[in-house]
């Protein structure tokens, strides 16, 4: 499961082809679609392996997710690298933080529910004290199209507020920052508490400003971390294999996208909230990850 746009869909047919090429016997595509719905599939064994946010996968093995399903055979392969989460308003919309969604008819994006942003994105907003049903009180529209949408809504000016999460610098923003430009909206002390608050895993970090010119102040925004999932119906020879080829071929990943370079042994664990599989975990005690 390789999700709809961003970074997902490219490390997932890298991990693809290298599995194709260099483990005999095992063939492997990319499977598209909500990521949520991506690991209740690994989950009922229609799919092995999902790309997610280390938050998310915990939410969905309780049954926590949009789908209200639980999926507890979720096991924890390797964390991959980090992204920046960034809530982003036209330039010219006097939106300055994420309150002001309360206070005027605004056009704001949350992506459908099963969606890997809708709970980032209603977590964002909560940090804030809002919620989506205070945006349509004050006449306002919530957007639930795809991720994969966002970028031209945003510039046909049907949005009003949209948030991402990638590298940085990100493609998309790039790409909005040549046109027609936007407002950053950076969380506040309170809200840089709360959010992690609510959703266990992550954490807040300080963009310097200059990263695009439409961002010359520097910003607090909420990080999340990429990790690679199975099930542990997935057989142990099998998750050691895969495990073992990502960790030996971690540069192969690098050069992909910006922030790919953060793909490395040392960071294999990190901010995971579930169990590991007992495959990757014979690799990790092996190679001295795990003593």
């Amino acid at each position: 499961g390789s999700g709809l746009a961003g970074t997902y869909p490219v490390f997932g047919a890298k991990l693809a082809e290298m599995i194709n090429k260099e483990l005999p016997g095992l063939r492997a595509s990319t499977l598209a679609g909500p990521t949520e719905q991506n690991l209740v599939r690994v989950h009922k064994g229609e799919a092995e392996f999902c790309l997610t946010y280390t938050f998310q996968t915990a939410q969905v093995a309780k049954g926590a997710g949009e789908l209200k399903v639980p999926t507890p055979s979720l096991r924890h392969v390797m964390s991959l690298y980090g992204a920046y989460y960034m809530a982003v308003a036209q330039k010219d919309s006097g939106i300055e933080s994420l309150r002001d969604l309360a206070k005027k008819p605004y056009r704001v994006w949350l992506g459908p529910k099963a969606s890997i942003f809708h709970p980032m994105n209603v977590a964002a907003l909560a940090a804030h004290d809002v919620m989506p049903e205070a945006i349509v009180k004050a006449g306002g529209v919530i957007n639930t199209a795809g991720y994969q949408n966002i970028v031209q809504g945003f510039q046909d000016g049907q949005i009003d507020v949209v948030f991402f999460s990638g590298p940085a610098p990100y493609s998309q923003l790039m790409q909005l920052d040549q046109s027609p430009g936007f407002r950053i909206l950076s969380f506040d002390d309170a809200a840089a508490r709360r959010f992690p608050e609510l959703l266990p895993g992550t954490g807040v970090v300080t963009l310097k400003g200059g990263l695009y010119k439409s961002m010359p102040e520097d910003a607090m925004t909420p990080y999340v971390f990429n990790e690679l999932v199975t099930s542990a119906n997935v057989p142990d020879e099998i998750v050691y294999r895969v495990t073992k080829l990502m960790v030996e071929r971690y540069k192969d990943f690098h050069g992909l996208f910006a922030g790919a370079e953060e793909i490395n042994p040392q960071t294999a664990l990190a901010y995971n909230q579930v169990p590991l599989h007992p495959g990757a975990e014979r690799y990790y005690r092996e190679v001295g990850i795990i003593k």
